[in-house]
C-alpha cells in the first residue's frame, strides 16, 4: 500500500497508467493527485545531464512563459519582496523586477543560477534546500512566492507546499503553475514521466492543496499552445546535445546554439497553423495557473 505524497490517504487501488519500469502512476482517492510510485529523488546534478536543461542552462535565449505572462498581467502586489521557487535561468525575475519587485530567487540547480547571475546580473539568487531556506530567517518575508513549473517535479508536494506557504507572509500571494493533466488533446512528452515529473495536477487537486496551506483562492486559468512543444518532442535527432558534449568546448557551444536557432525558428514557424488548428478544435492549455492570497489570520 502506498501513501499520498500531498495528503497522506492510504491509495491501495491498481495503477491507473504505466511507466518505465519500475514506475506507474496511482491515483489518489482523498485529493485526487495523480503521482509515481515508486517515488524516486533526483537531485542537480541529475537534471543538468538532461537535454533539455543542458540546453536551457547553455544555449536557449530566455524568455517569459504564458505563466510568467500571467502573472505580471495580474499583478498582484505592486512592489514588494517577491521570492521565485525554481527559479531557472531568471528570465521571470528580470521582468518581475523591471515590474517593481525587489525579486529574490531560489533555484536546487546551482548551473540555471549561475546562468541566471551571469545573465541578468541577478544578485539575491540562492540554491540549496528549500526546507532550510523556508525554516529559517527567510519564512514570513515575502509579499509574493511564486513557483512555475516545480511542485509536479517534487517527491513530496505535501511537504514542499507547506513549505512555500511558510515563505510568504500573511495576506501575501502565493502563484503556481504546473503541467494540465487534463489537456485536451492529450499529447504525450516523454519530460511528464518519471523520474522528472512525479505527479500530475488538475484544478481540484492543486487548489485543495493551496487550500489544506492556508490560502485562499483567487483565480485560476489554463494557456500555453502545444503547438511548439509538440514539434520539439517529435523533430529531436540530438545534433545540439552532441555539440554541447563535445571536445572544445567553445567552438561546439557556438556550434550548438547557431543549430538551436535555427531548429527553434522553424519550429516557431510550423507551430503557428498547429496552434491555431488546436485552437479550432478546443485545446484547454498545456499549463494550469493557480493566483492564492495567504490567509491573514484575522
Amino acid at each position: 500500500m502506498s501513501t499520498c505524497p500531498a495528503c497522506s490517504t492510504a491509495v491501495s487501488g491498481p495503477p491507473i497508467e504505466k511507466a518505465a519500469p519500475p514506475y506507474h502512476f496511482l491515483r489518489c482517492e482523498g485529493c485526487d493527485l495523480v503521482f509515481t510510485d515508486p517515488m524516486p529523488s533526483v537531485d542537480g546534478e541529475w537534471y543538468r545531464r538532461q537535454q533539455m536543461y543542458l540546453v536551457r542552462d547553455t544555449v536557449a535565449k530566455p524568455k517569459l512563459q504564458w505563466n510568467h505572462r500571467q502573472f505580471l498581467k495580474d499583478l498582484p502586489a505592486h512592489g514588494g519582496r517577491l521570492l521565485d521557487v525554481g527559479c531557472g535561468t531568471g528570465e521571470f525575475l528580470a521582468a518581475a523586477s523591471a515590474a517593481g519587485y525587489e525579486t529574490f530567487g531560489f533555484d536546487f540547480d546551482a548551473e540555471a543560477v549561475k546562468t541566471a547571475q551571469e545573465q541578468f546580473g541577478l544578485k539575491n539568487i540562492f540554491s540549496g534546500d528549500l526546507w532550510s531556506f523556508a525554516a529559517g530567517e527567510n519564512a514570513g518575508q515575502f509579499d509574493v512566492v511564486t513557483a512555475f513549473e516545480v511542485l509536479e517535479h517534487s517527491p513530496t508536494p505535501g511537504e514542499f507546499a507547506a513549505d512555500l506557504a511558510k515563505l510568504v507572509r500573511p495576506g501575501g500571494f502565493l502563484a503556481v503553475s504546473v503541467p494540465n493533466r487534463e489537456r485536451r488533446p492529450r499529447f504525450q512528452y516523454d519530460w511528464d514521466f518519471p523520474p522528472n515529473h512525479l505527479s500530475r495536477w488538475n484544478k481540484e487537486c492543486l487548489a485543495g492543496i493551496l487550500r489544506r496551506n492556508g490560502f485562499r483562492i483567487l483565480r485560476t486559468a489554463n494557456g500555453w499552445r502545444q503547438g511548439e512543444s509538440f514539434l520539439h518532442q517529435h523533430l529531436q535527432f540530438g545534433l545540439v546535445t552532441r555539440l554541447l558534449r563535445g571536445g572544445k568546448k567553445s567552438e561546439s557551444v557556438a556550434l550548438a546554439s547557431s543549430a538551436y536557432w535555427l531548429k527553434s525558428t522553424a519550429i516557431r514557424c510550423l507551430a503557428v497553423p498547429l496552434n491555431v488548428g488546436l485552437g479550432l478544435i478546443g485545446e484547454t492549455g498545456m499549463t494550469l495557473y493557480v493566483l492564492a492570497k495567504k490567509n491573514d489570520g484575522r
